[in-house]
Parts: C-alpha cells; sequence; structure tokens
C-alpha cells in the first residue's frame, strides 16, 4: 500500500532528495528545459493522460504534451520504507490546444542514491 507525506513544492532547498528531484523535474518540464530533466529523469518518460500514453524524451528535446504552471502539493509515495514515488495535488498538462489540471503521479527510480523519473500519470484529467 503506497502512503503519503506531504512536503511544500515551493521549497526544495533542503528537502528530501525525492521531492528535490521531481521539484526540478517538473520545473524543466514546465519551462522546456531539456539538458537539467535530463540529470533527473529516465532516458525516455512516459505520461499517460487517462487512456492516452505519450512520451517524453529529454535527450531528443522532444515531448507530445508539456507541463503548464503552476503545480501544488508534492508528497511522498511510499511502498513500506521504500521511495516509489511523489504524489503531486495538482498538475496542468497540455497537448496540443487542450489543457487540463488534475492530481498527478511522478514515479522514480532509485539509481545509485539519486531519483530519476520514469513516468508521469494525470488522475482523472479534467
Amino acid at each position: 500500500m503506497l502512503s503519503s507525506v506531504a512536503a511544500r513544492a515551493d521549497e526544495p532547498k533542503g528537502a528530501s532528495p525525492h521531492i528535490a528531484a521531481a521539484h526540478a523535474f517538473l520545473m524543466a518540464w514546465g519551462n522546456g528545459k531539456w539538458d537539467e530533466m535530463r540529470s533527473v529523469s529516465a532516458d525516455t518518460v512516459m505520461v499517460q493522460l487517462g487512456d492516452k500514453v505519450f512520451n517524453i524524451e529529454p535527450a531528443a528535446g522532444k515531448s507530445d504534451v508539456m507541463m503548464q504552471f503552476p503545480f501544488r502539493g508534492l508528497s511522498t509515495l511510499r511502498n513500506g520504507t521504500d521511495v516509489k514515488g511523489v504524489a503531486v495535488g495538482e498538475l496542468g498538462v497540455r497537448v496540443g490546444d487542450k489543457e487540463m489540471r488534475a492530481p498527478a503521479t511522478v514515479t522514480m527510480k532509485e539509481d545509485g542514491g539519486q531519483f530519476r523519473v520514469i513516468s508521469v500519470a494525470v488522475d482523472g484529467a479534467r
């Protein structure tokens, strides 16, 4: 069972490494800063919006879905003591000319003590 622990999205300094990595990923995604995104993400990040799946390819600077500011409410998702990702209370995304906002889950993998984003799932986008 996954549980969440609240953290402030606007205060990444001093935050847990996974919260800081999720914050850095979201900021880089929203600003189109692909080099910064690469340092905290997998080579390809899957983004699921309902039944549709899109990919972000930071190395190629490609994404069919973009994050829209602001995002709110980052909290840790755990399975026991293991960090599995970060819950986002509200995330805005845009595909083409359609923008939606909803809670989301940023799934992460720890690699040598560094957390990397591997997927983003937007719950019931509206």
